[in-house]
């Protein structure tokens, strides 16, 4: 499928709040086009399995950081009912005319400050999909003091990298425990469910 052409679908359903058709467009295949809007792609079934973590939890809502366009950001709002906040560094070119349009209001951050003390509640979740900076990913974990973070991205032997990677993040520490997973779809990618260990 072209990438304008996807693109476009997109946006009509999203302007209609109509998620489940947004995600029945990469049902069948990961194509690159779809990845450019949304790296991980995931079903009903991997939305449900993370609605379920958060209410068993308590939990009140999800920050994600480096959310980009935010697309899967409004989907997981949509599905679990639940506020869903995105972050990102670069605001020059989320608000230029070169990027996608973004699904979400943005929140930005300053990339040498990587503070998120006070910023994101106790009670959300803190998110990273396709995340690449191993530094940054440490320093928000050291100042997250919430109870559940979520790691989405690719496994071992699926051609990509990220870091952190969904079963061998670098912490920073060992106050993190894995408790639950998911492949989304068929895709290798998958989504890691880590709870913060009493102390």
């Amino acid at each position: 499928m072209n990438e304008n052409v996807l693109l476009d679908q997109v946006l009509d359903f999203y302007s209609q709040n109509d998620w489940r058709k947004v995600l029945r467009l990469n049902e069948t295949s990961e194509c690159k086009e779809a990845r450019k809007l949304l790296w991980a792609w995931p079903s009903e079934d991997n939305m449900l399995f993370l609605k379920k973590a958060l209410e068993e939890y308590g939990l009140k809502g999800v920050a994600s950081m480096g959310c980009g366009c935010g697309l899967l950001e409004w989907i997981i709002q949509q599905f679990t009912g639940l506020p869903v906040v995105g972050y990102e560094v670069n605001r020059q070119w989320w608000e230029s005319k070169y990027s996608i349009p973004s699904f979400i209001p943005l929140e930005y951050v300053d990339s040498d400050q990587l503070n998120v003390d006070g910023l994101i509640p106790q009670d959300f979740a803190l998110m990273f999909c396709y995340f690449n900076d191993g530094r940054a990913f440490r320093e928000y974990v050291q100042r997250f003091r919430g109870l559940m973070i979520i790691i989405i991205g690719p496994d071992d032997g699926s051609g990509r990298h990220t870091d952190p990677q969904p079963f061998t993040a670098d912490f920073g520490q060992s106050g993190w425990m894995l408790v639950r997973q998911q492949e989304i779809k068929n895709t290798k990618d998958f989504i890691a469910i880590y709870l913060r260990n009493p102390a």
